[in-house]
């Protein structure tokens, strides 16, 4: 009887496979899409890189044009922008690569061997490709190479998988191999520049939007050379996300002809201008630092186990570091706190920024043991701290109650908590009789939470922990 049973199953599994074309598998597996797969997951993960045009800090702000725009289109697409910060053109060609990021956008401009798995999108803007030399000494008899054949017998040095890379390889072979190209491929285009300027290294090779934001910083080098031109810069999107690349083509085409787009151009490329932040933002890049408190941030922090980056950027929500500012409801300082809790914790109007910090971290350490039991994961505590450092505990406890009473976690901020909290604007809840505290419009403090903890990512990207 098995035996029979045996057979007729066969039978019939070869009668289902003759329906199906060779080749196939014939239990399908649920199609993917790229596009369909990055909104489910409600982020686009960019890689980017931390340079003067791209994406730097400056006051504690973080700026840059392809950060910027990076931002509008997160906006259109209703997703939040995750950028991920890398040190060279290798690396972040790898990231594209191996899927780990769903497209680059940098001024960096990559090597023509990423478009084997990449497409480009609609050019962003044209540069040149520029020599960068030191000017010579007066009186030194040397003279600055003004056309490639001058190259000839010399050496350059150039970024790694970068189109400079291929640019001058393509020279040399045709001159016979009689220049020196040497890649970096640990080194970005910034860091180049910088050893040349040293005199460690002769000659490198730059873009004409990244040259703009080095002149002022390096007088002692020229930038006048060309040695290509037009070459564009574009956002790079992985071959197998077709509707994402249709989708980012379509708001580009018309994110260009905006009002939008001509601001972010004139605020950060315009020679006539040269905008407050352009004649700083290379050395707030370079200074690799948030705020003039980095110091006492560190210092202090320790005290509440937090990263001091996270701590900054609570400080800049608050008062952008400014340690006079008053706020319209009293709050006072760089923690902005109200007089009655300044006198809880012994400051007032005349203290110093250290005292107001210690004063804060002293706030922070008090939030966090009222709620160390009913939040046992630390991490997720800073969230319920921030929070209750913008509108007070009472009210996030009230919220976590009214989370407990619908389902939702009581131990988790975003998308449990934060949600009864703005339910608190709503007469039905804040009238229910789990609540305390009564009314509150939540939405504040849903934003607070929410920009302080996508600034402390963004410093993180920036800024070194140390």
């Amino acid at each position: 009887m098995r035996k029979i049973i045996f057979i007729l199953i066969s039978a019939f599994c070869l009668l289902l496979i003759s329906y199906v074309q060779p080749g196939k598998i014939f239990i399908q597996k649920e199609k993917s899409n790229d596009l369909d797969q990055i909104m489910k997951r409600g982020s686009l993960v960019v890689a980017t890189s931390n340079n003067p045009s791209d994406y730097f800090l400056f006051k504690g702000e973080p700026l840059g044009f392809q950060l910027e725009m990076l931002e509008d289109l997160g906006n259109y697409l209703g997703l939040k922008i995750e950028a991920v910060v890398c040190k060279n053109p290798g690396e972040i060609t790898e990231l594209l690569r191996t899927g780990q990021c769903d497209m680059i956008a940098s001024s960096w401009n990559l090597s023509k061997g990423i478009s084997n798995f990449s497409v480009t999108s609609v050019p962003l803007l044209n540069t040149d490709m520029l020599l960068v030399q030191r000017i010579p000494e007066k009186g030194s008899g040397k003279t600055l190479v003004k056309k490639m054949d001058d190259l000839i017998g010399r050496t350059v040095y150039v970024p790694g998988m970068s189109k400079q890379a291929d640019i001058m390889e393509q020279f040399s072979h045709k001159c016979g191999n009689n220049v020196q190209v040497v890649e970096m491929p640990q080194y970005s285009q910034e860091k180049l520049v910088d050893l040349v300027a040293s005199g460690t290294l002769d000659y490198t090779i730059c873009n004409s939007v990244l040259a703009e934001t080095y002149k002022n910083n390096f007088p002692s080098l020229d930038f006048s050379s060309v040695i290509e031109n037009a070459e564009p810069i574009s956002w790079m999107l992985s071959k197998s996300n077709p509707r994402l690349i249709d989708k980012i083509n379509g708001w580009l085409s018309d994110y260009k002809a905006s009002t939008r787009y001509s601001m972010l151009l004139d605020k950060y490329f315009n020679q006539q201008n040269k905008w407050a932040v352009m004649q700083n933002r290379y050395a707030a890049y370079r200074e690799n630092k948030i705020s003039i408190y980095d110091d006492l941030l560190r210092k202090y922090s320790k005290q509440i186990n937090w990263d001091w980056r996270l701590l900054a950027s609570l400080i800049y929500q608050e008062s952008r570091f400014s340690p006079r500012v008053k706020s319209n409801r009293g709050a006072f300082g760089l923690m902005q706190m109200m007089p009655s809790t300044q006198q809880y914790f012994g400051v007032d109007s005349t203290a110093s920024p250290e005292q107001q910090i210690c004063a804060g971290v002293r706030y922070i350490k008090f939030l966090n043991n009222h709620f160390a039991i009913s939040i046992p994961d630390s991490k997720e505590r800073v969230n319920f701290i921030l929070a209750s450092y913008n509108i007070g505990p009472g009210h996030i406890v009230d919220a976590q109650k009214l989370a407990t009473k619908i389902g939702k976690n009581p131990g988790i901020w975003f998308r449990n908590v934060d949600s009864c909290l703005l339910s608190k604007s709503d007469p039905k809840q804040y009238n229910d009789p789990l609540v305390q505290f009564g009314y509150c419009s939540g939405i504040e403090t849903y934003k607070f939470v929410k920009e302080i903890t996508d600034r402390y990512q963004q410093y993180r990207n920036v800024v070194a922990e140390r």
